[in-house]
């Protein structure tokens, strides 16, 4: 019996994996195009493993036109730059850093976009594609013109009810009781 129980326990650990992947989920964060044109985007992370992660191997793919302009390190981030190459307008980013879990930002890339209206970059991390927007942009400040709404309206009323109390007021002012005593 003893056998015969070991032996499943024995299968039931060889087919259970021995290391597991940490579950990581990536966010862009794009701001407005500077004076060149050029957009910066901070791609932040969250590992909710708890053995953390200590290399990753990111793709950005230039999509309509788009031109990825540099990857650098993240201002504060625990993870480094440890490669970057293009070919073909896809990139190949690989992170490194020593077993980091929860929240915070991977890296920044910088790219141009080309005007057309597929213009994006796509960030790939184990089969999670992402595609990168620039931050909307904030219309101008521009005087409107007033419309008539009818607003007035009640004030007119008012005015008018205001006028006729007056009115009967003063007109009845001398016939009332109060007046004689």
């Amino acid at each position: 019996m003893k056998k015969i129980f070991g032996l499943m326990l024995l299968s039931v650990l060889a087919l259970l994996p021995l290391n597991t992947k940490a579950a990581i989920s990536i966010n862009p964060n794009c701001g407005q195009a500077d004076s060149n044109g050029v957009i910066t985007c901070t791609v932040a992370y969250n590992i909710t493993d708890e053995e953390g992660a200590e290399s990753l191997s990111l793709t950005l793919t230039e999509k309509g036109g788009a031109e990825v302009v540099d990857v650098i390190d993240a201002t504060g981030s625990e993870w480094s730059v440890s490669s970057k190459n293009e070919d073909n307008g896809v990139w190949t980013v690989i992170l490194a850093s020593i077993g980091v879990t929860g929240e915070g930002n991977l890296f920044t890339f910088s790219y141009r976009p080309s005007g057309e209206e597929d213009c994006e970059v796509q960030i790939a991390l184990n089969g999670q594609t992402v595609p990168v927007a620039p931050a909307p942009e904030t219309p101008a400040d521009t005087p409107t013109d007033n419309k008539q709404t009818g607003a007035t309206l009640p004030y007119i009323a008012l005015g008018a009810i205001a006028v006729l109390a007056t009115g009967a007021y003063l007109a009845t002012r001398n016939k009332a009781k109060m007046y004689k005593i």
